[in-house]
């Protein structure tokens, strides 16, 4: 298995601005899970696009490296590559769902981002606050 090298995809305008900031919450979620799940890999590819927007049209592909990676760990049942995989999925697709291309995803992808990033959290051991400083960094953590 091996992912693909997003460089070599055509470079698109780039989203409008839903797009860019849905796409910097992406990028920093994944760095908070950067050295915490167990394929860096693979959460190094995801992080790389998600931080060029230009090459947001890579989305499929990476998915499908992504899927590939899925699919093994539900066969070997090993349920923390599985949750890292499921939630990486979701960034993918929102990714290349906001190119607006002629085959997107289910509309609904970017929608499961946050509740996959809480549960892979949980799994990995990051603090759930963290994830939530990310996703609503204009509110104050409880006291």
């Amino acid at each position: 298995m091996a992912f693909p090298d997003v460089r070599e995809f055509p470079e698109e305008s780039g989203p409008g601005p839903y797009g860019l900031q849905m796409g910097s919450v992406i990028a920093a979620l994944l760095r908070l899970f950067a050295g915490k799940v167990p394929d860096l890999e693979s959460n190094t590819c995801v992080l790389e696009l998600a931080s060029d927007p230009t090459r947001w049209s890579a989305g499929h592909a990476v998915f499908d490296e992504v899927r590939k990676r899925l699919l093994t760990a539900l066969e070997a049942e090993d349920g923390t590559r599985g949750w890292q995989y499921q939630f990486e999925e979701s960034c993918c697709q929102a990714m290349y769902n906001a190119t607006c291309p002629l085959d997107e995803f289910d509309s609904e992808s970017a929608f499961f981002i946050a509740g996959q990033a809480i549960d892979l959290a949980r799994v990995v051991g990051v603090p759930v606050e963290r994830v939530v400083a990310v996703l609503a960094p204009e509110v104050e953590a409880p006291e």
